[in-house]
């Protein structure tokens, strides 16, 4: 073999390794990214004492419950909560349960931060936003008579998600329903009512629950609750 095939070859060989070692270093960016993502820390809000702003005083503590049953069904990767009785709980026990009063009374007036309260929460309660309930409507009412309608429930619920450190609103819903029960039918003959119509049977025009009003509105507001 000649001196200039043999310098022909050599450079085809350090070519070559220099395009395979190109392509080993070459970064990938669509799986970094999605890698990246999938390993991304969840968002951990917590969710201050509910505001009961309706008449009827066992609205917070059913609402308690369906956020505790409907929440649990946001995915972990997502989000992780710590809910209303929790956040108090660590609250009361650092002598700082007046800061989640002072941030439920500002937003329930005006809809804005109390700066003050909110600052060194994240340290506190270790979580990345903090989330306002408010129960607006909670009322149901019951047809007494034949003929005079369906009976119905209504719920009503404001909710708003700030970053704890930025302080600025990253989601909000303001979600209420009027749900109706069935109508009776007189003639059915399944419901016994007076001369006057009025229905003997309560049971018979129950509105509907006010649990599984509120389960439904708060699995559907938080379909799309935003990711960290």
């Amino acid at each position: 073999m000649n001196f200039r095939a043999t310098c022909g070859m050599v450079a085809a060989s350090v070519a070559m390794l220099g395009v395979l070692g190109s392509a080993l270093l070459a970064p990938a960016p669509s799986y970094a990214k999605a890698d990246a993502k999938s390993r991304r820390a969840p968002m951990r809000i917590a969710i201050l004492p509910i505001i009961n702003s309706s008449p009827e005083l066992s609205a917070t503590k059913i609402m308690d419950d369906v956020l505790r049953e409907q929440l649990e069904e946001v995915p972990k990767e997502r989000s992780v909560f710590l809910y209303p009785f929790d956040t108090e709980q660590i609250l009361t026990s650092r002598n700082e349960l007046d800061r989640a009063y002072r941030l439920n009374e500002q937003w329930a007036k005006y809809g804005t931060i109390d700066s003050t309260a909110m600052a060194g929460l994240d340290s506190i309660l270790v979580v990345d936003a903090i989330l306002f309930a408010r129960v607006n409507e909670w009322e149901n009412h019951r047809v007494p008579v034949i003929g005079a309608g369906s009976s119905h429930t209504t719920v009503g619920f404001s909710f708003a998600c700030y970053d704890i450190r930025s302080m600025k609103r990253i989601w909000r819903k303001n979600p209420r329903e009027q749900r109706f029960g069935q109508e009776i039918d007189p003639t059915s003959g399944t419901v016994n009512y007076d001369e006057t119509g009025f229905i003997q049977n309560r049971r018979a025009s129950d509105p509907p629950r006010y649990e599984t009003v509120a389960a439904d509105l708060v699995r559907d507001a938080f379909k799309k609750f935003p990711e960290k």
